[in-house]
């Protein structure tokens, strides 16, 4: 029986100490200080950078499991990178908080017939998912979506987002310090570190891992193309959970991509890449507008002046989002061609 490979300490329960080293210091009170000199400026508090996801570094003889591996360790590498920042409650670090999930779970997707995680732990990304979803939809609505709304003062209804993005960034707080999280982010780095994947810690000799990534992968990329052709041939004019459908198909196959981005032509990856995120741009603002009218109808019960600048965004919202759609139809059917894979 082979050895099971044990992980490296960077890889067991990675960023589990710091953040309670950070959190600690974000509980902790304040020291008093001096008395401030007259005119003299309050000290201001750094902002943390978020953290974007790192290009996956993968090396020709690796085999597929080994690139299974190493980008399931990049997303958490993200994911726990980006804690310091959500502990500020800072909007953009919860936004790339959100991305390293999205991008394991788009990987875990890929390999669901290869390397499927316990149910107990696939449950748990899940449930991770939907606590900084809300938060992020509110951030949403409060700093861009509003923005496209042209000639209207929009302050009063900008200040009840507002007010509903930071209950629920308090509320994560509560999440990342619950044993539920702590427990998730150890058992997915012993996961993924120790290959737990295996069956009696060994592979069969025929399993897709064992084989060179960049032959291994095709398959999987030409699904991920093919699930996308099919959501945008299913698509119908109007269909707003439709385009969300294919607006995710669309994310997958541009993460599978950027996962194997180096064991692919790079001008080909760049092309195809450069077109989805087009798609994505186009339709993420679409799927904006949808998840705002439904948060503007958690508002209409509010004051008077909330409830009316909600109504009229709903009705502007409605009618831009009727304009945007049209034209779509020639860029989803471009995307549809669209291959990675030859």
């Amino acid at each position: 029986m082979a050895k099971q490979r044990k992980p490296s300490p960077q890889t067991r329960a990675s960023g589990l100490e710091s953040f309670k080293e950070l959190d600690k210091e974000v509980r902790q009170e304040p020291a008093a200080a001096a008395e401030p000199q007259e005119d003299q400026p309050l000290p201001k508090e750094e902002p943390i950078p978020p953290v974007k996801a790192e290009p996956v570094r993968l090396r020709g003889r690796m085999t597929l499991e080994d690139a299974f591996q190493s980008i399931g360790l990049n997303c958490v590498r993200q994911i726990e990178a980006n804690v310091p920042g959500v502990l500020r409650q800072q909007a953009e670090s919860l936004h790339q908080m959100r991305v390293g999930l999205r991008r394991l779970r788009a990987l875990l997707a890929m390999f669901e017939e290869l390397a499927a995680p316990p149910v107990a732990l696939h449950a748990d990304i899940e449930w991770l998912s939907g606590e900084l979803g809300p938060a992020r939809d509110w951030d949403v609505l409060a700093d861009s979506t509003l923005d496209q709304v042209q000639g209207f003062d929009s302050t009063a209804l900008r200040q009840a987002a507002h007010e509903r993005a930071n209950a629920h960034h308090a509320h994560i707080l509560n999440v990342l310090r619950e044993p539920r999280y702590a427990e998730l982010m150890t058992q997915l780095n012993e996961w993924l570190g120790e290959r737990r994947w295996r069956v009696d810690a060994t592979l069969a000799k025929d399993s897709p891992l064992a084989e060179r990534a960049a032959k291994a992968a095709l398959p999987l990329l030409r699904k991920a193309e093919k699930r996308l052709a099919r959501r945008i041939d299913g698509l119908e004019e109007g269909d707003a959970p439709g385009r969300h459908r294919v607006r995710i198909a669309a994310k997958k196959a541009r993460y599978a991509a950027e996962f194997f981005r180096d064991l692919l032509p790079a001008r080909r990856v760049k092309r195809y890449v450069g077109h989805l995120e087009k798609l994505q741009d186009r339709l993420g603002l679409l799927n904006d507008m949808a998840v705002a009218d439904h948060l503007l109808e958690e508002l209409k019960g509010g004051n008077s002046q909330v409830a009316k600048q909600a109504a009229y965004v709903r009705g502007y919202m409605a009618a831009s989002t009727e304009a945007r759609a049209q034209g779509l139809g020639k860029t989803l059917a471009d995307v549809a061609r669209r291959r990675i894979t030859r």
